[in-house]
C-alpha cells in the first residue's frame, strides 16, 4: 500500500459521519476525549470504561503511576484489530458550559496517532471517534474539525447515535 505525503492527504481529509454506535467498532483505532485527572465518570468515557474497563484501569494507572499530560495518548489494546486511546484532550472537567478540551492538545493527540498508525501495522489504519470535544467538553466542533481533518492523515468516521 502506497502511503501518501502529508501534503497530499491534507489536502483530500474529510471526516466520514456515520450514524451508529462508536462502541460497536470492533477493528481499528476508537479515539475519545479523556481529562488528565484519572476520571471517566461521564459522557463516552464512561460508556469506553463500561465497556472495556480493561483500557480504564490502564489509564487509571498510568495516573496513578505518572499522571497523564495533556495532548497525550494512553492506548489500550483490546486485540490484535482493535486499540483504545484515551486521548488527554481537556486537563479538568465539568458540566457548566466551560470549555475545558484544549485544541492544542487535540492537535497533539491526533499528530501522535499518526505516528503511531504509521508504526504500527497490525490494526487497521482507522481511527472512529466520537464528537470529540464538542460535548462536555465545551469545544467549538468546527474548529475540532478542521484540525482533525489538518492533522490526521488516515481515514477517520464521527459515529453519532
Amino acid at each position: 500500500m502506497k502511503h501518501l505525503k502529508l501534503d497530499e492527504v491534507r489536502d483530500k481529509m474529510e471526516l466520514i459521519i456515520k450514524k451508529g454506535n462508536l462502541l460497536d467498532v470492533k477493528c481499528g483505532w476508537i479515539l475519545h476525549g479523556c481529562n488528565s485527572r484519572g476520571v471517566q465518570g461521564s459522557g463516552v468515557a464512561l460508556a469506553v470504561k463500561k465497556m472495556y474497563p480493561e483500557a480504564y484501569m490502564h489509564y487509571r494507572a498510568e495516573y496513578e503511576d505518572k499522571g497523564l499530560d495533556l495532548g497525550t495518548n494512553n492506548i489500550y489494546f483490546v486485540s490484535d484489530k482493535l486499540a483504545i486511546v484515551n486521548a488527554i484532550t481537556q486537563k479538568d472537567f465539568g458540566s457548566d458550559g466551560k470549555r475545558y478540551v484544549s485544541y492544542d492538545a487535540i492537535q497533539s493527540c491526533f499528530e501522535d496517532l499518526n505516528t503511531r498508525i504509521e508504526k504500527t501495522f497490525i490494526l487497521p489504519q482507522e481511527i472512529h471517534i466520537p464528537f470529540l470535544g464538542s460535548g462536555l467538553g465545551g469545544g467549538n466542533w468546527e474548529i475540532i474539525k478542521t484540525i482533525i481533518e489538518q492533522t490526521v492523515t488516515y481515514p477517520t468516521t464521527v459515529w453519532v447515535l
